[in-house]
């Protein structure tokens, strides 16, 4: 089974900009068949995850939904730290810096960005041992 999320925009280009930049450290590449109006990120059909990015199909503008967030799952925090300075490189606002939260458990290494239309992303990692981590 396939899934992926989508997200609107209302800048196609700016988006794509700020998406290569994040799923570069994820190493999700771009799927083929983007167009004009949507480009997409993961792997192949039948085979993971997918992420698009589109112009609404309704022809309104694109809006932030409150509460609503993708995460994206990784397998050490230096890659959380480096997906949190690519995407404020590239348009991106903090949300939340990477580090631990009180709030889920203590090996919950996570970070929070707003891409250029202000939808929220998350990126994690399970099982952080700081002992193990040089970067915190």
């Amino acid at each position: 089974m396939r899934l992926y999320a989508t997200y609107g925009t209302n800048d196609l280009s700016r988006a794509i900009t700020f998406y290569d930049a994040i799923f570069s450290v994820l190493e999700l590449p771009r799927l083929p068949g983007w167009t004009n109006d949507r480009a997409g990120w993961g792997t192949e059909p039948d085979d993971g995850t997918g992420f698009w990015i589109c112009t609404p199909f309704d022809g309104n503008p694109a809006k932030v939904s409150n509460g609503t967030m993708i995460a994206f799952p990784t397998q050490s925090a230096a890659t959380v730290r480096q997906f949190h300075t690519a995407g404020l490189e590239h348009g991106g606002t903090d949300a939340g810096a990477p580090s631990t939260r009180d709030y889920y458990a203590p090996d919950f290494y996570v970070t929070y960005l707003r891409d250029p239309d202000g939808n929220k992303l998350s990126c994690f990692h399970y099982h952080y041992d700081p002992a193990k981590d040089p970067g915190d």
